[in-house]
């Protein structure tokens, strides 16, 4: 098998070959990281800045969207978009919070910055619902019999 077990439980190749990558991906990150904080301009003027907040903030409602329309179904493919819009709101929290300049509007960033965390939070806490339903083949309320 290309990915999964081996006939002896193992991981087949393919899936350590790839988890080594993403180690080795994770480690060069670091010194990336550390180039990227002392190399980088402290500002930057960006030619199509509404373009990018408005292209995420729909990246984040397709997410949602997708999100809320498996977990009505208690589809466990939920996780997938749920992770995602879990992910792209911290990231639009962060980019809030780091590209608002001083005084009332760092403070509105702070406070969506909660807003969407707790968002994030609600996402992954509705993905594990329905993994747990649908592990245990909850009956939905209502339909007891």
């Amino acid at each position: 098998m290309l990915l999964g077990r081996t006939p002896d439980g193992g991981a087949a190749p393919a899936i350590r070959w790839l988890a080594r990558l993403i180690a080795v991906s994770a480690v060069v990150l670091v010194p990336w990281a550390a180039y990227l904080a002392l190399s980088l301009p402290a500002s930057v003027g960006a030619q199509h800045w509404p373009l990018a907040w408005t292209g995420l903030d729909v990246a984040v409602a397709a997410g949602l969207a997708a999100t809320a329309w498996l977990a009505v179904r208690r589809d466990r493919r939920t996780a997938f978009p749920a992770v995602s819009a879990a992910t792209l709101l911290l990231v639009d929290a962060w980019f809030d919070v780091c590209t608002a300049p001083a005084g009332r509007p760092f403070a509105m960033a702070l406070a969506d910055m909660f807003i969407e965390a707790a968002e994030a939070a609600g996402c992954l806490a509705l993905t594990a619902a329905v993994w747990r339903a649908t592990a245990c083949k909850a009956v939905p309320q209502g339909d007891a019999r």
